[in-house]
């Protein structure tokens, strides 16, 4: 685990969420209208107004660990959380036993290996086991129920929750699906139902926390936007891979890690047949619902990743693991360790080499010289580079287009841009001028190593200058700068 806690920073949303942070602490208020887009500035909205504020508690945090000790500030965090979530599992479960280790393991890298714990979503899939951790310590615990020692834990964090990140919505879920599962075990006696003055206690506190859950800036403009996020056919999801199915997600990108997945869902309820709890209709619940929502959306499988990890290491711990399923178990974890893992020692050697921040990610030595050489203007710049470029040019610079993808108009704006052909410039100049680009920060090479289309057209358009380039990337000026070489220092 401590290396995927130690890799460089290559999510590209961090880093407008760093700077929204700081904005927030500048300004001591949260942004309502873009701080760091180029104008004019989409309307708002319950999608715009959503982005732009829904994260600001964890935004805060995170500039918080920056102004400690800068990039480094952002690896303490990491492993931070990373530990405060051991001490939960430590209180769920017995992590001295081997297979209890391996459970936790598996499931760790499985979350690790394309979440990044500096993201907003990553605080949703910890709350998610925080509370998944107090409502059943609650049902298994008779003997111990009360109701503050479960209303107060379960309504502060969901009042943090809801201030962090819009994944407090599958909080509220399973709050409601307790209450109701719960409840339906008293229609039948082999359903094992709770007494009914700890029936009460679980409804009382259950809906003190929903009821605590809607104390942040977006209670009411989160359920106006929740039928965009799960909308399939909206124009930005479908460029989003993160809103694509298990399957689909593959076919895109032969990433065979989605088999571990799979198999992680397989071995869940193979488990799940041989519990005790298998007529448990709260644990089946959580089980099948997170799964059926992790195959339909990849940004929501961390949610059956944490619950299929918290059952595992119960079902190890408390039932008559065989040594069959031991060994199932630990050849799963061999596998999916080497398999994932192995990307990842040559990215902490690069980081050792170039720092915290990629260079093969991220267009770094570009920012610099446009920091350096005082170039001021509005940026366009590849979507992925564009949180970066609001962290190292914002709010003074503005940014056509970043992965906030806060106006549809840009997104398509941006998708036509990047795919003009060389005898086909009308295009993008009009749009450079309409939007008054002055600065174009641009890869020199598509990821499949051909020659960018927009970066050729700039660069044999005579009102853009070169002014910057190096193995990855160029930044180019509009004549307005080209004709004020003192301030400028070309490299080829």
């Amino acid at each position: 685990m401590g290396i995927y806690l130690s890799r460089p920073l290559y999510d590209p949303d961090f880093y407008w969420h760093l700077k929204t942070g700081q904005w927030i602490w500048q300004n001591m208020a949260l942004p309502h209208l873009d701080p760091f887009g180029v104008p004019p500035l989409p309307p708002p909205s319950p999608r715009t107004e959503f982005i732009l504020t829904s994260y600001w508690l964890l935004q805060l945090i995170l500039y918080a660990f920056y102004s400690l000790s800068g990039m480094w500030g952002i690896i303490l965090f990491r492993w931070i959380i990373a530990g405060f979530f051991l001490l939960v599992c430590i209180r769920w479960t017995n992590v001295r036993l081997n297979s209890v280790r391996a459970v936790m393991v598996l499931g760790t890298v499985l979350l690790l290996e394309y979440y990044f714990i500096e993201r907003p979503q990553f605080i949703s899939f910890v709350s998610f086991g925080i509370l998944l951790v107090i409502l059943f310590r609650f049902l298994e615990q008779r003997a111990t129920r009360s109701l503050w020692s479960t209303l107060v834990p379960l309504s502060l964090l969901m009042i943090l929750w809801s201030n962090m990140h819009g994944g407090f919505l599958i909080g509220q879920s399973i709050l409601i699906y307790c209450v109701i599962a719960e409840g339906m075990k008293f229609f039948h006696g082999s359903l094992a139902p709770m007494p009914l003055r700890d029936y009460r206690i679980l409804f009382i506190s259950s809906v003190t926390a929903l009821g605590a859950s809607f104390v942040n800036p977006n209670a009411l403009n989160l359920i106006k936007y929740l039928p965009i996020i799960f909308d399939s056919s909206y124009y930005v999801n479908t460029n989003n891979l993160e809103e694509f199915s298990l399957l689909a997600y593959f076919r895109e990108t032969t990433d065979y890690a989605v088999f571990f997945y799979g198999a992680s869902i397989a071995l869940t309820f193979a488990a799940l047949v041989l519990s005790e709890h298998r007529k448990n209709i709260t644990w089946a619940g959580i089980l099948a619902g997170t799964a059926f929502m992790g195959c339909q959306h990849m940004r929501l499988m961390p949610f059956f990743l944490v619950s299929a990890m918290l059952f595992l290491t119960k079902f190890v711990e408390t039932e008559n693991f065989a040594v069959k399923g031991r060994l199932i178990l630990y050849s799963m974890l061999a596998v999916t360790t080497v398999y994932c893992v192995r990307d990842e020692f040559p990215r902490i050697f690069e980081a050792t080499r170039s720092g915290l921040v990629p260079v093969q990610q991220f267009p770094v030595k570009a920012a610099d010289f446009i920091a350096s050489n005082n170039i001021n203007g509005n940026i366009y710049t590849n979507m992925l580079w564009g949180g970066y470029m609001i962290w190292r040019a914002g709010p003074e610079n503005k940014i056509f287009y970043d992965g906030r993808s806060l106006s549809i108009q840009r997104a398509q704006e941006y998708d036509q841009s990047r795919i003009i052909a060389l005898n086909q410039r009308s295009y993008w100049k009009g749009l450079f001028d309409e939007y008054n680009i002055r600065v174009a920060v641009l890869p020199i090479y598509e990821v499949d190593g051909t020659p960018d289309l927009l970066t050729q057209s700039i660069y044999s358009d005579k009102e853009w200058t070169l002014v910057f380039a190096d193995e990855r990337d160029a930044v180019f000026v509009r004549e307005v700068y080209a004709e004020q070489p003192s301030s400028l220092s070309h490299k080829n």
